[in-house]
């Protein structure tokens, strides 16, 4: 469409110029300045249209909807009337009569019989109520009594009373001799001799005498307990020596006769080792006295068995530490309390070097942890599961390095001994002879060092053990 228009334009300027050329003839051509204005006007009016035509459409804007405004009366949602229900019915009374009920026979005779006592009650006679004479003679006395102790109590009252008010009286005169006495030093004039001790002196005398007398009741006592003491000891020291005297006195003891001479040391070399160790190998018996359990709920006794379950494996070949959980409860010497619970802790240790033929590791233990952070010394063996002393397990006797090795060197020796019989110079079979004399003198040490080897005993762990207790434990 454009493009049209140029070319229209354009023609009608070629018109236009044609047309002023004819006019003017014979001169040259002139612009025409009027047709200039109007093709300028002409341009830009297609400019603009132009312009115009290939700008885009404008875009409608797209519809949107507008809030309302929000209702303010009422309450948060409006107004909005309230629901007013619709009034119940009011229940219909429907009046039965009632039948008149028949009299119950059993009913009037029980109130018949209640009427009956009721009356009775009413019309029995007032008891006499005897008075009780010894009640009141007791309190007569109880209260002569109070009277009596309330009259001493105000009279010790008083006494007492008095007694301060004189003493009192004795502290107030004492001041006065005082001010007195320091008024008179005042307006006596100064001697050159003290006449008394002061105050602060008198003061400090009667402290000194004071814990004199203090030490020297204590030392009395000290004396008394002292002497009671020794004479305590004197009538147990006698007591024993009678006892002692009592027990060589008594025909029941027989003395083995190990120094008699004569026939009665013919009998004793007679006698084999067996009769020896039967009739003179008796000792008199000592007497042990019995002691009380102070706290029998706080004390697990000596020979309680704990058992317990190793938590660390034991090898024998070398000495280590061992510890074990306790798996199950202690309970005290009256059965009333549990002294060491399950879950307490076994600290050990155990011994290397078992000796050949030995199957049992020794277990030593020394201390039990509580779960309520308390700690028990013990120094108890250890044991299987039925108390024998010692823990098996796994015996690893090393025969393999026991006798491995001496047979390889009997293996040497005959080799040497077999090559010196196959050697047929003399010189050549006495230096093979020797070099297999001084092997066998050399590994003579080594075979006896294995065969000396000990067996190695392996425990796992979770092995049941138990530990006999070795002394009294006290456990609070």
């Amino acid at each position: 469409m454009s493009d049209t228009s140029n070319e229209e334009i354009e023609r009608r300027l070629r018109e236009l110029e044609g047309s002023g050329g004819n006019t003017r003839s014979g001169g040259p051509n002139r612009p025409n300045p009027v047709v200039a204005i109007l093709g300028v006007i002409v341009l830009c009016g297609l400019g603009a249209a132009a312009y115009l035509a290939l700008q885009d459409d404008p875009e409608v804007p797209m519809p949107t909807a507008t809030p309302d405004e929000f209702q303010t009366d009422g309450g948060d949602f409006g107004a909005i009337e309230p629901f007013v229900p619709a009034p119940a019915p009011e229940p219909e009374v429907v009046v039965v009569e009632a039948p008149p009920a028949e009299p119950n026979a059993e009913l009037l005779a029980q109130l018949a019989a209640l009427q009956a006592e009721i009356e009775a009650i009413r019309n029995a006679p007032e008891p006499v109520v005897e008075e009780d004479t010894a009640a009141a003679d007791a309190i007569e006395a109880l209260t002569a009594q109070i009277s009596a102790l309330q009259a001493s109590s105000e009279n010790a009252q008083s006494a007492f009373q008095e007694e301060l008010s004189a003493r009192d009286r004795q502290l107030r005169q004492l001041r006065l001799d005082l001010d007195a006495a320091r008024l008179e030093a005042q307006n006596r004039p100064p001697a050159p001799i003290p006449s008394g001790p002061t105050e602060e002196e008198l003061a400090e005398r009667e402290r000194q005498r004071l814990l004199a007398a203090e030490e020297a009741e204590r030392q009395r006592r000290l004396r008394e307990n002292e002497a009671a003491r020794i004479a305590e000891l004197e009538r147990r020291r006698a007591e024993e020596a009678a006892f002692q005297q009592a027990r060589i006195d008594s025909p029941t003891i027989a003395f083995g006769g190990g120094d008699g001479g004569g026939e009665g040391g013919l009998e004793d070399r007679i006698f084999s080792e067996g009769a020896d160790f039967v009739f003179n190998g008796a000792r008199p018996a000592q007497v042990s006295q019995a002691e009380v359990i102070a706290n029998p709920s706080n004390t697990v006794p000596q020979g309680t068995m704990i058992q317990a379950v190793l938590e660390t494996a034991i090898d024998s070949s070398s000495p280590g530490q061992v510890r074990a959980t306790i798996s199950e409860d202690v309970h005290s010497f009256d059965g009333a309390r549990t002294l060491i619970p399950r879950g307490a802790r076994l600290i050990g240790r155990y011994r290397s070097g078992a000796s050949v033929g030995e199957q049992r590791v020794t277990v030593g233990w020394d201390r039990i942890i509580l779960p309520s952070n308390q700690s028990v010394t013990i120094s108890s063996f250890g044991g299987d599961e039925l108390g024998r002393s010692g823990v098996t397990g796994f015996v690893d006797n090393r025969a393999r390095q026991r006798f491995g090795g001496s047979a390889l060197i009997s293996l040497i020796s005959g080799g040497t001994d077999a090559a010196a019989g196959s050697i047929n110079s003399r010189a050549g079979s006495d230096v093979a002879s020797d070099v297999g004399d001084d092997f066998r003198n050399a590994s003579r040490g080594a075979l006896s060092d294995q065969l000396s080897l000990g067996p190695v005993i392996y425990v796992d762990q979770g092995a049941t053990i138990s530990v006999m207790v070795d002394r009294d434990l006290e456990i609070f």
